[in-house]
This record gives structure tokens, sequence and C-alpha cells, in this order.
């Protein structure tokens, strides 16, 4: 049956819209756990530091006559964020508003009827800079365009972490199957810990970092990002987004009620080289039934260090009993030495990230720069 979706907007979440959207995707996001942990768990996350000052929104795509239902069609969630932009070689950065999108999430009955395709279309016309899609552009066949709310359509990119391949692709802000979130970057790197020996030691001073030090660290990261974007000679614009302001936090911080569940919960998050050339970040998962891996969420190392880095991840992997470290988007100078490290590398076919540039220019010329694990949500 065909549905009519100008009669449908896209709408903030009341909180009893909020708590319904957890409800539905229990048993898609909630493994292991009952629906009270489960709901307690995306509620703590409101406190975070990156969901601070209207940051976090929860968005349903509902009737416009009836915008506050229950019976609401499907959900997504937004997280505003700082990022960078470099257009030229030796050009300046520009700090700009951007967007992680999360939790896309359509319930069994409510498939197959164009939905999720069309809340995330809409969904560009909520967070896109007004100045690079004006409503003057909406389509007229989807009625009015989505109601502006404070706070919101300054964004000039943003992006998600696809677990149904090229989906989103097709969900531009216009008619049609393109415009939409194009996949860029997917490559892994994963070591075997139980099978990988800890490289020799060397006379290099490390320090171990707790919740504070990582904070820290990204503070200080977050200038070296801008200064190797400013200082890249490839063609075209370059973007990123920053890990300060509990981006990258939010990847331990997210996991933290399995961790307390440990004998041994792990209280160390990066480590850094006594010149802080080099250093890491990470986040531990120990959710059955997959392998408790160690996902590092920020790496900086070049050649000569890497080895010694990867020694740091593989001793805090063996003490927190971890099976796998993995890496997203190392360096593809840094993956032959990887190898003769012990790792293997390969394209995953889940959290595959994808971007959407709002600019004027094509996205052809754009480029993700530090497409890591520290901006995932």
């Amino acid at each position: 049956m065909s549905v009519d979706l100008s009669g449908l907007s896209l709408f903030p979440a009341t909180p009893q819209q909020t708590t319904e959207a957890r409800r539905r995707n229990l048993h898609e996001w909630g493994t292991g756990l009952s629906l009270e942990e489960h709901l307690a768990r995306d509620a703590s996350q409101e406190l975070f530091e990156g969901s601070h000052d209207g940051r976090f929104v929860t968005w349903v795509l509902a009737p416009r006559h009836d915008p506050q239902t229950l019976d609401f069609k499907c959900a997504c969630e937004t997280f505003k964020r700082t990022g960078l932009v470099v257009n030229t070689k030796g050009a300046a950065s520009e700090m700009v508003t951007c967007y992680g999108i999360a939790s896309v999430f359509t319930p069994p009955e409510k498939r197959s009827q164009g939905f999720a395709h069309h809340m995330m279309r809409l969904l560009h016309w909520i967070i896109a800079d007004e100045s690079l899609l004006p409503y003057a552009e909406f389509p007229a066949a989807w009625g009015a365009p989505p109601p502006k709310v404070d706070g919101t359509r300054n964004g000039r990119f943003s992006a998600l972490w696809s677990d149904v391949g090229e989906f989103y692709s097709a969900c531009g802000p216009f008619p049609g199957k393109q415009g939409g979130w194009i996949v860029r970057g997917a490559s892994t790197t994963v070591w075997d810990v139980d099978a990988s020996s800890i490289p020799a030691r060397t006379s290099t001073d490390w320090t171990w970092l707790d919740d504070s030090g990582v904070s820290n660290l990204w503070e200080e990261d977050a200038e070296f990002i801008r200064q190797d974007m400013e200082k890249n000679d490839s063609p075209g614009i370059s973007f990123t987004f920053l890990p300060t302001h509990g981006v990258a936090s939010f990847q331990h911080r997210r996991l933290d009620t399995f961790l307390q569940r440990l004998d041994d919960p792990p209280q160390i998050w990066g480590v850094v080289s006594s010149e802080h050339s080099t250093y890491a970040t990470w986040m531990i998962d120990p959710r059955p039934p997959a392998p408790r891996t160690l996902t590092v969420t920020r790496l900086r190392a070049k050649l000569q260090n890497l080895a010694e880095a990867v020694g740091k991840l593989l001793e805090v992997a063996k003490k927190h009993d971890v099976k796998r470290v993995e890496i997203w988007n190392l360096p593809a100078g840094l993956e032959p030495l990887a190898g003769n490290l012990g790792a293997t590398t390969y394209l995953r076919k889940e959290h595959i990230p994808a971007f959407k540039w709002y600019g004027k220019e094509p996205e052809t010329d754009v480029s993700w720069a530090f497409n890591e694990r520290f901006c995932w949500c």
C-alpha cells in the first residue's frame, strides 16, 4: 500500500517519545541488558559532556497533525559537534559545526514502507547550514519543510556509521536515489592478542593515562590534528571531527555498564610517549558473544615508533583478557609494518563510515581526515 509521506515530518522527540524509541531498539542495541538497564544506560548518555547544551537530540518521524504521538514511524539521534575544514594546501583551517548521526531505527512492523528513507532525507533539512540548503529549495512533493529547531540548520557536514551497507547513499535531500551519505574508509587492522607477542622494550618512556589524562591528551591532539591538516599537500577539501568536548570519551563511557561487571574494570584509556609525539587511546568492549576487543579510538604514530605503540596496546590487552586489538583506518604507509607485526587488514562490513558534505564542492573533491573510531556515535 502506498503511503503519503508528505503527511509526515521530523520533530524533536518528547521525553515520552525518547523513552519509546529506546524501548523499541532494546533487542538491537541492548544485548546483555534488561529493559530497565538499557533505558538507564541510554538516559545516562544525556549527561555526557558531548550531550550538553542541546548537542544531543532524538528525532522522530511523525504525522504533522500529531507530532507527539507514541505511534511515530521511526527515530534517530544527532550529536552536534565541532569540526575542522581545510580548503587548499597551506590554507588555515576553519572551525565549523558538524553532526554525528546514530540509532536510526524502524520497528519491524513499520518497515518496507519508506519511512527510514524519508526520515533521513528530511534530516538534511534539520542539520545542514541554511545558507547551503535553503528552505526555498525544499521539494514541494514532501509538503512543508521540517520546523526549524533552535541551534540547528548550521552544519557543514555530517556522518554516520552504517550497519546496512550503502543504504544511506540513497537518502539525499531531494527526490531520487542519490545525494545521501557517501561511504568512505572501512579499513580495519586487527591483531589476535593470544597469537601476538609484545615487542621488545626500548628506552622510550611511556605514561599510562586515566580518564582525565586522555581528556587532556585530546585537547593537545586537537591542535596536532589542525597542524597536520594545514600541512597536508593533498588537493581539494579535507574535513574532520575533533575529539574534544566529550566526543572521544563517549567511546568508553558508553560501555561503562558492562565494564563495571568485570572483576578488574579498566581504569587506563590511553598511553603517550615522553615527548608526546606518539600516543594511542582506546575503548574495551567486553560484551559477549563477540571476543573481548580493544578498539583504538585515536592513534598518532610513525614507522619508527609504531612497534612500540603496538606493544603498549598488546600489554594492556593481555592485562584485561582482551582477544582482539582493532584499529580503524590505519594510515596506508603503516599497514606493511603492521602486517610484519602480526596484524591483518581488511574491509569491515559493519559500522561503515559515511559522510554528507553540505558545501557546493563535489564530494569527489572532499576527503575525510582522521577517520578513526574516536568520532563514532
